[in-house]
């Protein structure tokens, strides 16, 4: 069974990355950002249209909903 992905949450949830998709240039670029798995993170913002904003690492990341898409959690 997958994991559900980032953009499939809610506002105030809670979840741990569990794997990174896509191509190296991707994979990289979310990693350097400080996204990286088994990283803990709460969605602060998803409405379904703008990018969703999470808090990690004492940050806040907006990142695309397609990408978010790529991004396997755990909840």
């Amino acid at each position: 069974m997958q994991n559900p992905t980032l953009d499939s949450l809610k506002v105030d949830q809670t979840g741990v990355v569990r794997e990174i998709l896509g191509d190296s240039r991707f994979i990289s670029r979310i990693i350097s950002i400080g996204l990286t798995p088994n990283s803990s993170f709460t969605v602060l913002k998803n409405d379904g249209r703008s990018p969703v904003l999470i808090y990690c690492r004492d940050t806040l990341i907006a990142i695309n909903r397609k990408e978010c898409a790529l991004i396997e959690v755990a909840v």
